[in-house]
């Protein structure tokens, strides 16, 4: 299934290509935000995300001359956004909190959680193989959370834990209902609302709280803005071209990136149980790629 109004590029490229790289975006907005909430709170920080993210997302719809989906379409989209926006504001909270490593390693929950939902959602049948590579990637996750020392605050740490795991079932819920709207919505679109409707919701909160950002730091917002965009432009994508479930295996790939930059720009040091998990991960990415690639090669569609 072509996706409508994708640059050529994104036609050719493998899709778990293109979820890998949109995952790798993600968590380098996850990195600017965490930074960015050394100085200030979480709803500002997603609310202005959404902002600049509907800007960028705009401007593309402009150039592209998207077309947008008719009233029930929208009502679709905004019902979505309010769990998109109810999850960022979570997750954010959460990698205020957590090292980014062990965040990320929460919202590696969703992941399990795709297959069932989609089976539940969309119809979609589970496969053995997609439902062993998850299995498999889940052992990497709880590889990497051994030999975590205990946090001093605790109530803190709890707080950043249970934020992380609503963030992963909300997530979750959202790649889901992405990709039953990518079936038949314009991707250019699609990401554009992703970013309007909770900037909408979150703005009257923003603006009742009564904080702006800073000039100098309206950069970084801003970049904040555009890769967000970008990651979901690249998701969307992923998800309109494969089964959710075929997809959902890449999301483990945030553990390798996320560690990454937690040690170059937080001095967030890795343990080896992170590295031996993300060895298991990319097993599983990989296991899921072999998998759809024998369907392919022997004509069996998604």
């Amino acid at each position: 299934m072509s996706t409508p109004s994708a640059p050529a590029l994104f036609q050719t490229t493998p899709v778990l290509l293109i979820a890998v790289l949109g995952v790798l975006l993600g968590c380098i907005m996850d990195a600017m935000v965490k930074t960015l909430g050394l100085a200030y709170g979480v709803v500002l920080i997603a609310t202005t995300r959404y902002v600049f993210g509907s800007l960028f997302a705009g401007i593309a719809v402009l150039a592209t001359r998207a077309r947008f989906p008719d009233a029930s379409g929208l009502k679709r989209h905004a019902l979505r956004s309010i769990a998109i926006a109810i999850c960022s504001v979570l997750f954010f909270n959460c990698l205020t909190i957590l090292p980014i490593a062990e965040a990320t390693v929460l919202i590696f929950c969703a992941p399990l959680m795709i297959a069932p939902l989609a089976r539940w959602i969309l119809g979609e049948k589970i496969r053995p193989a997609a439902m062993i590579a998850l299995a498999v990637g889940f052992v990497g996750v709880l590889i990497t959370v051994q030999g975590a020392e205990d946090g001093v605050e605790n109530v803190r740490r709890m707080e950043g834990i249970a934020s992380g795991v609503a963030a992963a079932f909300l997530y979750a819920l959202s790649m889901v209902l992405l990709r039953q709207l990518a079936r038949h919505d314009d991707v250019v679109t699609t990401a554009f609302l992703s970013n309007l409707f909770p900037a909408i919701y979150l703005l009257p909160f923003a603006i009742a709280l009564g904080m702006a950002p800073a000039l100098p730091d309206l950069p970084l917002f801003a970049l904040t803005g555009l890769t967000g965009f970008v990651m979901w432009f690249m998701l969307t994508t992923a998800y309109s071209r494969a089964q959710a479930q075929n997809v959902a295996a890449a999301e483990y790939s945030a553990l390798i990136w996320s560690a990454l930059l937690g040690y170059f720009f937080f001095a967030e040091i890795p343990r080896w149980q992170v590295w031996a998990g993300a060895g298991v991960v990319v097993a599983a990415v990989m296991m899921s790629a072999w998998d759809a690639r024998q369907r392919r090669a022997r004509g069996i569609a998604d």
